[in-house]
């Protein structure tokens, strides 16, 4: 299975500097794959001056790095493992005066043959978009839901008097930490997973962000969801990673000749089958009584070493579909939230209103912006709508308000 993704970090609107980080690792090869496959992993950071952007950038170097060097373990207890290493290096900066008590957030998704993976800390988020139903794979380790929990309110209605941005769970602080695991949850071609800090999050709603990911592939959406959370403000960093999965005829036929055993491992096989017969020969008494003891042991031998030798150099191929390297896991209580997705009249009304009041920004500004390619997308949505096309209208609204933002707030500023 191949995966298209891109990735995506901007600074907001109020932010002197941009405390997130990302990193994503593709497979480079089949045997890669079947390993360890992929990973994604998004941090938000915390603390005063730089702290915050060196707790999360040490979170995500560590994390992949940890997860890839862990061959002896599941992906699952590898990916958690990986994240308690990130913990324990943040803490270990931590002790310098310019680092102390920072921390970050973190959301690192593998996506495997054996099903997605995901271990989770803090308020950052993972979403599945599987045709028309968005998921939540996260529980938000914030005040606001634990107090939803702990009164039994839904996570979409919290009690309105609960502080929004206070997290309960984060990489660093604290010298304890339990980390959320998720998985294997099964994948399927043409998932869309987006993992996000809540700079996002906090600026485009649930239902507004699977709308986008319905209408647009990974680069485009990535490019509309950081537009509509600066134009609302832009209050924090904006980070997030979109990977959707596609099927790819040659990758999967590499995979399937990597899943074939070679001849010459038979052989070995073969060898062992040949010299356990002969160890029961010998042990009979077929080849004499006087060598029967030193004959039987060194087929015995010969037998035990072709037999481990063919299961070390098989076990990645023959045996990588049993039962000996599914994780026993279960997915915990992902899904979260649920929600149907379907383009809106309301979505297309607030976008449309949106691009208006960017106009109005600009002429009032008296900037010089090019808006002949904006006013034409402008045209073909208000077309559109009228036809009651929701889709086409947020598509063309969305890329309006796309071309005006490149050249009103450069990629990443």
């Amino acid at each position: 299975m191949s995966l298209c993704y891109t990735a995506r970090s901007d600074r907001g609107l109020r932010r002197s500097n941009n405390q997130d980080s990302f990193l994503v690792r593709l497979a480079p090869n089949p045997r890669e794959w079947l390993d360890r496959g992929h990973i994604c992993v998004v941090a938000d950071g915390m603390g005063a001056h730089l702290a915050g952007e060196v707790a999360s950038r040490l979170a995500t170097e560590t994390i992949v790095k940890s997860y890839l060097a862990r061959v002896e373990e599941s992906p699952g207890q590898a990916l958690e493992l990986a994240v308690y290493d990130a913990h324990d290096a943040i803490r270990a900066k931590s002790w310098e005066e310019a680092f102390k008590e920072m921390g970050t957030t973190c959301d690192a998704l593998a996506l495997t043959p054996q099903g997605l993976f995901v271990a989770h800390v803090g308020d950052s988020r993972v979403y599945r978009l599987r045709g028309n139903t968005f998921d939540q794979l996260t529980f938000d380790h914030s005040l606001v839901w634990e107090m939803c929990v702990f009164t039994n309110s839904p996570f979409d209605h919290p009690p309105s008097h609960i502080p929004k941005n206070q997290i309960t769970r984060s990489l660093g602080p604290t010298e304890k930490l339990r980390v959320d695991l998720a998985g294997p949850m099964p994948i399927e071609v043409g998932d869309t997973y987006l993992a996000c800090s809540d700079g996002l999050s906090g600026q485009v709603t649930d239902q507004e962000i699977g709308q986008i990911l319905t209408i647009f592939p990974p680069d485009v959406a990535a490019e509309t969801l950081v537009n509509l959370a600066n134009l609302r403000g832009g209050p924090d960093n904006i980070t997030m990673v979109i990977a959707q999965t596609t099927e790819n005829e040659e990758a999967s036929q590499a995979v399937e000749n990597e899943m074939q055993v070679p001849g010459w491992h038979w052989g070995i096989l073969a060898g062992a089958v040949v010299s356990g017969v002969a160890t029961a020969a010998s042990f009979w008494g077929f080849f004499g009584d006087q060598y029967n003891l030193e004959i039987t042991f060194l087929f015995f031998m010969m037998a035990v070493i072709a037999g481990i030798v063919f299961f070390v150099l098989a076990q990645k191929t023959l045996f990588s579909s049993s039962p000996f390297v599914q994780s026993s896991m279960d997915s915990g209580q992902a899904p979260y939230r649920t929600w149907e997705i379907s383009p809106s009249a309301e979505f297309s009304d607030a976008l449309a209103k949106m691009l208006q009041e960017l106009f109005q920004a600009i002429h009032g500004q008296h900037r010089v912006v090019s808006t002949q390619i904006a006013q034409r997308f402008e045209a073909e949505a208000v077309a559109s709508y009228k036809q009651g096309n929701c889709a086409a209208a947020i598509r063309n609204y969305a890329q309006a308000i796309n071309s005006l933002m490149r050249e009103i707030k450069p990629e990443g500023t």
